[in-house]
């Protein structure tokens, strides 16, 4: 559907159901929710995740919805911040380019709300996609918001969790408007927070703001039905651009979602399976490194620009780091990327043989934009370079199927020791079978009150 207004937007939204939507966006919708409650977990065992799981707690409230790992309920809005901030800590969040959208930002909205009103998990999957499929749309269409500085995953992604809020609290058309209406208000995120916690939360403050939204307009609230196009329009402020067409269920854009390896940002993954195939191919040790550079883009060198981290957050948008941890570590994940690991001498001055060529001269943009030289100069004279081309996880060469997620599932709940060996596979088997639960009672009742936690 061509989407050309706010209203059009809330008419597809209301119009359209799971049974509209390819076999193959639902089972791969389905497998980026196995990813996300893994790194959920596994983000409830890391200093960032502790910390507001520790904020959310001290508020009270109503037991609405479950802060996953972490034996508690709490109001929808205030899970949603503590499940979403636990995800995005790990830096696992599974991502869409070139929109830059994550998805990390839009589960735990759709799980709390699910819980709430005791909904099935085709209803989840349906407000799920939903709503990404318009906050990704939006960034697509609204693409020089994130060229000017702005955060598309946390702007469009709360105006992406009202939708789906909506969806799921059964709204209709006016409503639904007055919902985006209100979202847009509540819209921010910013580039330059990345290797903060500032930068983790706005995934929380996407969802809670998407959730107050919808919840408002419910109740009678409103917003300008028009906020997104035309002059003063969302679009012109925040993007330069008063018009826009939505080519919304067309392709599904949750389905383009690639698929997190690696516990850091998305554009070092590439040039750190470059690097290992090296090291495996040619048994380099990092004592016999002379050198190693990575040519990347003006884009990339405003993401990934800490040389010499202080904290962990700021090792996964290192280079340098994840670098040192390709040589340094037998598996690379998240005790890979720690706030001791980060102000380590033996790890500050390893990082000082990585360099980083920046090419201005080079397209701007993600992954799709540019292939990645990197060359390892040895102590003895010899070099050896790779080309890398693709992320692994990237669905246009690389997606990744059941096997790789589940890996990476355990490998999280492992991480987070949290869960019996039965209590895994029971959440594994539900959501890889999520549009088949009537009833996610069970299911969210095992991730937020797990055994082992008050053993």
């Amino acid at each position: 559907m061509g989407a050309t207004t706010t209203r059009e937007i809330a008419e597809f939204v209301r119009a359209t159901s799971l049974a509209n939507m390819p076999t193959a966006v639902v089972d791969y919708a389905k497998l980026l929710g196995l990813s996300h409650v893994g790194m959920n977990v596994a983000g409830t065992r890391m200093k960032v995740g502790k910390t507001v799981i520790g904020y959310v707690q001290s508020k009270g409230g109503h037991n609405e919805a479950g802060v996953f790992g972490a034996g508690f309920r709490a109001p929808v809005e205030y899970a949603t911040i503590a499940n979403a901030n636990s995800a995005h800590a790990t830096e696992l969040e599974d991502d869409s380019f070139p929109e830059t959208m994550y998805s990390c930002g839009h589960w735990p909205a759709v799980f709390a709300l699910s819980e709430k009103y005791k909904l099935s998990g085709d209803r989840l999957l349906e407000a799920l996609i939903l709503g990404y499929e318009v906050a990704a749309q939006l960034g697509l269409a609204f693409d020089r918001g994130m060229k000017k500085g702005w955060a598309s995953w946390a702007a469009l992604g709360t105006i992406g969790n009202a939708v789906a809020a909506s969806k799921l609290m059964d709204l209709d058309v006016d409503q639904t408007t007055a919902a985006i209406s209100l979202a847009v208000s509540q819209s921010a995120g910013l580039l330059k927070q990345t290797g903060s916690g500032a930068h983790i939360i706005e995934a929380g403050f996407a969802g809670r703001n998407g959730i107050c939204s919808a919840e408002l307009a419910s109740l009678g609230y409103v917003g300008q039905p028009d906020i997104l196009e035309g002059t003063h329009g969302f679009g012109e402020l925040w993007a330069d651009t008063p018009t826009f067409d939505l080519d919304l269920g067309a392709d599904y854009r949750i389905y383009h979602v690639g698929i997190k390896k690696y516990p850091c940002c998305f554009f070092k993954h590439r040039n750190m399976d470059g690097l290992l195939e090296l090291i495996r191919e040619h048994g380099l040790r990092w004592d016999d490194v002379e050198s190693v550079d990575h040519g990347i883009n003006v884009t990339h060198s405003q993401i990934l620009k800490y040389d010499q981290p202080d904290s962990a957050e700021q090792a996964r948008f290192s280079l340098s780091h994840a670098t040192v941890a390709c040589f340094f570590e037998k598996s690379v994940f998240l005790s890979s990327f720690s706030d001791e690991k980060a102000v380590d001498p033996r790890w500050q001055e390893a990082r000082n043989k990585v360099s980083v060529t920046v090419h201005k001269d080079w397209p701007k943009g993600g992954v799709e934009a540019f292939d990645s030289p990197i060359t390892v100069k040895m102590k003895d004279g010899r070099v050896f370079e790779k080309l890398v081309h693709d992320s692994p996880g990237e669905p246009a060469n690389s997606r990744f199927g059941s096997k790789e997620v589940i890996a990476k599932f355990q490998k999280c709940l492992d991480f987070a020791a949290l869960y019996s060996a039965d209590e895994i596979k029971g959440i594994e088997r539900q959501m890889l079978e999520l549009d088949q639960v009537r009833d996610l009672t069970g299911l969210v009742e095992t991730l937020t009150f797990p055994r082992r936690l008050n053993a």
